[in-house]
């Protein structure tokens, strides 16, 4: 009888640590995640989740790296609480996933980079922001962006709209990384991101110079991402103690210092008064 009820007293224990353990995917998107060199585990989504796992010590973090190709996919599958920090809320998604209520990151809108010598037949000097719409359809220039990927719902109509021989969508393991190099090949024209992944991809590269940023007339200019977690109970859950633990993180100087890190210095302004005013 003794042994039965210890026997029951670890499986008891066995399901109550699943239940506490909670699955944060990591995709190829630096600098929100870094795998390698010096910066190596110092990407600004990977200090969020580190900030999460101190504030909720009754959970388990695993982190795993999966392709942003497949991200939401597995997101979508999975049988355990899985979750992705930092997701756009769309009325698609939502349909999917589960959101916390707290934003987890606060950026920059989407930028367009082009190369600085195409920029300056197009764009007229001393113009740092335009019109996607325009630009792409105006121009027939060739649009290089990655899967899955959302800019928000304005940029993404857009890029719905724009004809299969003018897009170019790159899947696979560091797809804008891939998308940096066609554009300095100049098989694209342009390529879609965030600021501080064009910076810091440019930076890599060494060719800083080479490289202009716009940001896009059809976007906001700052842009929340929730974390997205898969439809279950134990998500619903994990978001609810997730949201407590994200608002005091969010007051703290190291969170601020965090979302400005990646962000170009010309551009930094904008999202400092983002963050002085939540």
């Amino acid at each position: 009888m003794l042994k039965l009820l210890v026997i029951i007293f670890f499986l008891l224990l066995g399901f109550e640590s699943i239940a506490k353990t909670v699955t944060f995917l990591k995709v190829d998107f630096a600098p929100y995640y870094i795998f390698e060199g010096v910066d190596k585990g110092k990407g600004r989504d990977e200090a969020i989740i580190n900030q999460l796992k101190q504030s909720l010590p009754e959970y388990k973090f695993k982190q795993i790296f999966i392709p942003s190709s497949r991200a939401l996919f597995e997101l979508q599958h999975s049988k355990n609480t899985t979750c992705i920090l930092s997701l756009y809320k769309t009325e698609q998604r939502k349909q999917l996933f589960y959101f916390s209520k707290q934003y987890s990151t606060i950026g920059l809108a989407p930028t367009i980079a082009m190369l600085s010598d195409v920029a300056e037949t197009i764009i007229p000097k001393g113009i740092t922001t335009t019109s996607l719409k325009d630009l792409i359809f105006k121009n027939n220039l060739i649009l290089g962006k990655s899967t899955e990927r959302s800019y928000g719902q304005h940029v993404d109509k857009i890029i719905l709209n724009i004809p299969q021989d003018e897009i170019i969508i790159r899947a696979g393991k560091d797809s804008l990384q891939s998308l940096t190099y066609m554009l300095l090949k100049k098989r694209v024209d342009l390529i879609i991101g965030y600021p501080g992944e064009h910076l810091y991809l440019q930076s890599k590269l060494k060719k800083e110079r080479q490289f202009v940023q716009l940001q896009i007339a059809e976007s906001p200019k700052t842009v929340s991402g929730f974390i997205g977690c898969n439809k279950s109970k134990e998500s619903q859950v994990f978001l609810e103690k997730a949201d407590i633990s994200l608002r005091k993180i969010k007051t703290s100087p190291e969170y601020t210092a965090l979302m400005l890190r990646w962000v170009p210095e010309s551009l930094q302004q904008n999202l400092a008064n983002k963050l002085n005013n939540q």
